[in-house]
């Protein structure tokens, strides 16, 4: 407990008019320095005896947040004491910002007070929020005390999504693809997942006249549709490629481009330029999984990309390669140029502003132009072989 400035002021007042009091002898002054030590003393006791037995829940909105996407942070205080709460001043602390500072209305004895803040999310990573500091106070504003209500949250913000057209691992076959788990369905395929109702358009040889016999109803088979390719993303982390913010520009057209290929039901794979581990996406739990490992991500200087797209022409067999690199140095083209006798098809996006040289086979996504209506363009210039910004194989 400690006094307000309020009551400093009110402190310095009773003393100076006891030692006035004194020196010059005049009763009044001594009345008003007792009616002030008075005041003091009952405020102190009226904080001192205050308590309170708050249950607090903090809540985050959406449960997944990204970079740039509205987001805020909920609290319910429910008052669990026998007498409702006095005048609460509350402030929450937020990593980045002043924090939340609110004035919550006494609580009735059950009730609860509901109050929300906005959360700062212009930054993937790790936002520390809290902790949550109660501070009351007497009525008359002479004395505070601080109660610790929460502790600390430490909230992920994960990279941006833009959602992108979906992209189908269309050119080129990977033999290994069909061996991965199934994510979607379709009317026909090699394995029987399930049973539907009959709909227009299904073949009579796919009834299954068994359960159509229980139900009196049509009903087929639904089977699932095996994967014919993969779709390969790469992520280039050389510190020197980027600044800030063409790497979160980076890290954004990474994961935006794996929802997209899983969004088009090929195997998808991910890596980066920083290490050999490569992350095979089966589910969505793997992909969640990827999202995770991207909102900590960071630029590093033993990196290679080179050195990446070598390996991965080696091993690779056919599908699509997406490399999301800063700008374009010295001998990358030619590292592209041998994956494209591997890979079906090879989209390169460019996140660092090229300034008056913009690679003429590459998307560029430096924040000046609309991401997705390129990436659009480029997905549907799949089937032309002249397309500059899609590159196709070409046969030897």
């Amino acid at each position: 407990m400690r006094p307000t400035r309020a009551g400093i002021g009110l402190i310095v007042t009773t003393v100076a008019c006891t030692v006035a009091g004194r020196i010059l002898g005049l009763l009044e002054l001594f009345v008003l320095a007792a009616m002030g030590g008075i005041a003091l003393l009952l405020a102190a006791v009226y904080t001192a005896t205050v308590k309170l037995d708050l249950a607090v829940g903090r809540t985050a909105t959406p449960a997944r947040l990204r970079a740039g996407a509205p987001a805020r942070i909920d609290l319910v205080l429910q008052n669990r004491a026998r007498r409702r709460t006095p005048l609460i001043a509350a402030h929450d602390s937020v990593q980045g910002s002043r924090g939340a500072a609110l004035l919550l209305a006494p609580i009735r004895t059950g009730g609860e007070a509901r109050i929300a803040y906005r959360l700062p999310t212009s930054r993937r990573g790790v936002v520390k929020v809290g902790p949550l500091d109660l501070t009351i106070g007497d009525p008359l504003g002479l004395t505070q005390a601080k109660l610790r209500a929460a502790e600390v949250t430490n909230l992920m913000v994960h990279p941006q999504l833009i959602e992108l057209r979906p992209l189908v691992a269309i050119a080129g076959h990977d033999p290994t693809a069909e061996y991965q788990p199934i994510r979607s369905l379709a009317n026909s395929g090699d394995e029987f997942f399930a049973l539907r109702p009959y709909v227009v358009g299904d073949e009579l040889k796919r009834v299954n006249w068994r359960a159509t016999a229980r139900t009196d109803d049509l009903v087929v088979r639904q089977e699932e549709k095996p994967k014919t390719g993969r779709v390969t993303v790469v992520l280039d982390r050389r510190k020197e490629v980027y600044d800030e913010d063409g790497f979160e520009r980076a890290v954004s057209a990474a994961l935006s481009a794996l929802h997209s290929g899983f969004r088009g039901g090929d195997s998808l794979r991910f890596l980066t330029s920083a290490g050999p581990a490569v992350t095979d996406i089966r589910g969505r739990s793997d992909l969640d999984a990827v999202d995770e490992q991207l909102a900590l991500v960071d630029r590093t200087e033993s990196a290679s990309l080179i050195r990446t797209l070598e390996e991965q022409t080696r091993v690779g067999r056919g599908g699509t390669l997406v490399v999301v690199t800063g700008s374009i140095v010295q001998h990358l083209d030619t590292a592209i140029s041998r994956s494209r006798r591997t890979f079906g098809l090879v989209i390169v996006v460019t996140c660092q502003d090229p300034g008056s040289q913009r690679p003429p086979w590459a998307i560029v996504h430096d924040g000046h132009e609309d991401f997705p209506t390129v990436w659009h363009r480029a997905v549907s210039a799949t089937s032309t072989p002249s397309a500059p910004i899609v590159t196709k194989a070409i046969a030897p």
